[in-house]
């Protein structure tokens, strides 16, 4: 009864994604290909750099993984980057971000949402707190300051209609997003997910310096549990079906 529930659940889910689409234009949407630029979302983020001996040989011994991570924060730091994000809007910008890393991905699900993930870090590290020492900084990434503001900057942060005033908006919840799709895509269980996510955020002002348990944190864990779990299901989702729907407070 519980499985025959989700089913239910689920194609509810999709019909309705389905039936708004029919009626207006998406919000993940945009005619990116018919302009004079004649940028489109899926320009090579690689294509203008220079080569270099010392780089090509550092990457024969680079983890796949990492130049991979590298390649979608590349994209999403380049100039053209912004100027469809301005063109399209951040929900289109969002979905371009997965399009992107399943394409770097060779269309391997769980790989595209891990990328996504780390691509959209917007922290460099974070500070633990310690019972000797006040805290320890524990990085994130090693990007160079210059690259890593370079990237955050062009995150998106129009994710809801409650999103908070300023420069920084919502690009936190980007991370929770893709974090809980990708837990609940790998391990095939989108309980164990929430499980986690709840451990993580209740963890989070005992643990970190700065933190809090955040309701809306916890609601875009819940999209992003949501969007995992179906993609197990039905393989073209996209993220802008999840954050765009309502789903009566993600509960």
């Amino acid at each position: 009864m519980k499985h025959y529930m989700s089913l239910t659940k689920l194609a509810c889910v999709i019909l309705c994604v389905y039936s708004l689409n029919l009626y207006r234009p998406a919000n993940a949407q945009c005619d990116d290909k018919n302009k004079s630029d004649g940028i489109s979302w899926d320009f090579d983020e690689g294509k203008n750099k220079d080569f270099s001996v010392g780089t090509f040989i550092s990457d024969i011994f680079t983890p796949q993984i990492i130049l991979d991570t590298k390649r979608v924060r590349d994209y999403i730091r380049d100039g053209r980057f912004q100027i469809l994000r301005s063109r399209c809007g951040d929900m289109r910008t969002i979905d371009a971000i997965y399009l992107k890393s399943l394409k770097i991905a060779d269309y391997n699900i769980a790989r595209a949402l891990f990328l996504s993930f780390m691509a959209v870090l917007e922290h460099r590290k974070i500070d633990v707190k310690m019972p000797i020492f006040k805290s320890l900084a524990l990085p994130l990434t090693f990007e160079e300051d210059s690259i890593f503001y370079a990237r955050r900057k062009n995150l998106p942060t129009q994710l809801y209609p409650d999103t908070p005033a300023g420069s920084n908006g919502d690009n936190d919840k980007l991370q929770h997003f893709f974090g809980s799709a990708y837990l609940a895509f790998a391990s095939e269980s989108p309980g164990l997910t929430h499980i986690t996510g709840d451990i993580i955020e209740w963890l989070e002002p005992i643990l970190v310096v700065g933190g809090d348990d955040d309701p809306r944190d916890k609601r875009t864990n819940k999209q992003g549990k949501s969007f995992g779990r179906d993609l197990l299901v039905i393989k073209t989702l996209l993220p802008s079906d999840y954050l765009t729907f309502p789903y009566e407070d993600s509960k």
